[in-house]
């Protein structure tokens, strides 16, 4: 059985003219476990969000290819890769995009919902009562403070069971108490659920709880720390025109 819930290669996304363009992505070779917990960092430009689009089909690359599950999903049509997303994707955003007409129980439904499969109101009780909000199911989002918001996202991210779940900054609205909270469900995700979860982040406290933290600069793979520490990657992070440095060459 293939191991890697998510492999890209040789991958390029280029805006504009392909040989004058700006490069987003350069060439990125990455595998990413079942069951991991990659943090993705690197400066503004770095190529980090594209990166994340490309994954999740909402951008085609230039060159290069996507696999996920073990499926090339580089060259899907547009409504192979909405499927792509309803159903094997899951997303944590920094602003959590819950609907705010919706109870929490039925954000966490909608994905479901939205893949053509019967909700069943038993998961999302525990999908909600694993990240510790069973008793605020039928609450709206305004009702919810910012915490419990990205509680629910993350309950709704792991609706479908997806291959992995692509989290962009998803602690940046937070306060550090509530963040680390959050980081910690991420992590227990990982660790009892075998979700895989990649993250981009700028905050070295986040991508300690990553198993490993994969650096870019300008587009390229610059480094690669696993067992990341708050002060290893701080430290890193610190030194990035040696990354820069260590791309020329």
């Amino acid at each position: 059985m293939d191991t890697m819930a998510v492999q890209v290669r040789r991958l390029a996304r280029v805006y504009g003219d392909h040989q004058t363009g700006v490069r987003a992505l350069d060439g990125v070779d990455l595998d990413f476990p079942r069951g991991s917990f990659t943090a993705v960092m690197g400066p503004s430009g770095s190529g980090k969000s594209t990166l994340l689009s490309c994954v999740a089909g909402l951008d085609r690359p230039t060159e290069g290819e996507v696999v996920i599950d073990g499926e090339n999903v580089t060259f899907w049509d547009e409504d192979a890769r909405t499927r792509l997303r309803r159903e094997r994707i899951g997303f944590v955003f920094q602003s959590f995009h819950l609907m705010p007409y919706l109870t929490a129980a039925q954000n966490v439904a909608l994905p479901l919902r939205l893949a053509g499969r019967k909700a069943d109101p038993r998961l999302a009780r525990t999908l909600l009562d694993h990240v510790g909000l069973a008793e605020r199911a039928g609450h709206l989002p305004g009702e919810l403070s910012g915490g419990q918001q990205q509680r629910v996202a993350i309950a709704r991210a792991f609706a479908t069971e997806p291959a992995v779940v692509l989290a962009d900054e998803p602690t940046g609205a937070l306060d550090s108490a509530t963040a680390k909270d959050i980081l910690r469900l991420l992590r227990t995700a990982v660790t009892e659920l075998r979700q895989t979860i990649v993250m981009v982040t700028h905050d070295p406290v986040a991508a300690s709880y990553a198993d490993s933290v994969v650096f870019l600069v300008d587009g390229r793979v610059a480094g690669h720390m696993a067992h990341p520490t708050v002060d290893a990657v701080a430290g890193q992070l610190a030194h990035l025109d040696e990354l820069v440095a260590a791309v020329a060459r």
